[in-house]
């Protein structure tokens, strides 16, 4: 069997992760697809935690470290406190450029008032460019939010700009390439500053009161997310994608290289599902953390889970997980 980039397929993981123990009275959730988090009883509460490793995005890898892990938490409606960071130097690597990670990841810390409470680095053989893999943990007494929770006759919302990672990293990481294709050089300074505004932290808490199911944007883009939410909820999601809005930087950049805006990194970007009833609190929270607020979609009943993605007259059936659009550029270039 050949390994295909990104992601396992998830019969895959399934298969390997039944090789492993994973049974516990106090494991509340474990590895399950499209959940963000896993949740264990912890005293009269639950700890929360998360792994995510950096692998895609050279620039400014220590900052997105932080933050895309920690997103994983927020929207399970939980503060991340404690982040354990696991470096992996390329042997090709300068003091430098470790030293830029580490003041990146301090930035990114003091933006959600996390702390770093363990971890290691090493100079590993073989790497052609460091990777960072974090963990990040949290604690509620509270209710914890689940993507499986998604209801029938839920309204489905995207929180975020769509696509914005993946424009920022292509920005960063393949400038050169992008001006070769004409993008103007104000639009990849835009997408550059996209890099800055991937956390979800605020907007997540801020939604945890009105939504039945969250879940975080991030490799496979925004279907994969749908797709994953549909999974973990065994519901039938359809998507209008006339209703979906795109940041015209965005667009542009990811388009520019033949690749979709809808299945690119989209840290940054969350989607819920809630009571129509609901709308206008959830909206307020979005505009108040300067988050984009767009009504996708809706959740209907289901024997088994599906996505419908609608444009136009057509209505494409999606039953199987997205590869992330990003991994595409090392093949192009």
């Amino acid at each position: 069997m050949v390994l295909r980039t990104g992601k396992l397929e998830w019969d895959t993981m399934t298969r390997l992760i039944g090789k492993l123990p994973v049974k516990d009275p106090d494991l509340v959730l474990g590895p399950s697809q499209g959940e963000d988090a896993g949740v264990v009883r912890l005293g009269d509460g639950f700890m929360v935690t998360h792994s995510d490793p950096i692998t895609t995005g050279v620039q400014h890898a220590g900052y997105l470290a932080v933050h895309v892990a920690a997103n994983d938490l927020a929207v399970r409606g939980v503060q991340p406190r404690w982040f354990l960071p696991t470096i992996l130097v390329s042997p090709e690597s300068t003091m430098g450029e470790l030293e830029k990670i580490f003041m990146e990841m301090s930035r990114a810390l003091e933006e959600i008032n996390g702390v770093v409470v363990g971890g290691h680095t090493e100079v590993t053989p073989g790497l052609h460019r460091t990777i960072i893999v974090m963990t990040a943990i949290g604690y509620t007494k509270g209710r914890v939010i689940m993507t499986r929770d998604a209801r029938p006759g839920d309204v489905v919302v995207a929180i975020g700009r769509i696509g914005g990672e993946g424009a920022g990293v292509l920005a960063w990481d393949w400038e050169g390439k992008l001006l070769e294709k004409n993008v103007p050089v104000e639009y990849i300074r835009n997408a550059k500053n996209y890099i800055y505004d991937i956390s979800v932290v605020k907007v997540a808490l801020g939604l945890r009161d009105f939504v039945n199911a969250m879940h975080d944007v991030t490799e496979g883009g925004l279907i994969q997310a749908v797709r994953e939410l549909a999974v973990a909820s065994r519901k039938r999601v359809v998507i209008d994608a006339s209703q979906i809005s795109l940041d015209p930087v965005v667009d542009m950049i990811v388009s520019s290289i033949g690749l979709d805006p809808l299945k690119i990194l989209s840290s940054g970007c969350i989607i819920a599902t809630l009571p129509r009833t609901k709308l206008e609190m959830a909206k307020r929270v979005a505009v108040d953390s300067n988050k984009e607020f767009n009504i996708i979609g809706w959740v209907e009943d289901s024997g088994k889970p599906e996505v419908l993605l609608r444009k136009g007259r057509e209505t494409i059936s999606i039953n199987s997980d997205v590869v992330d659009e990003i991994y595409k550029v090392w093949e192009l270039f």
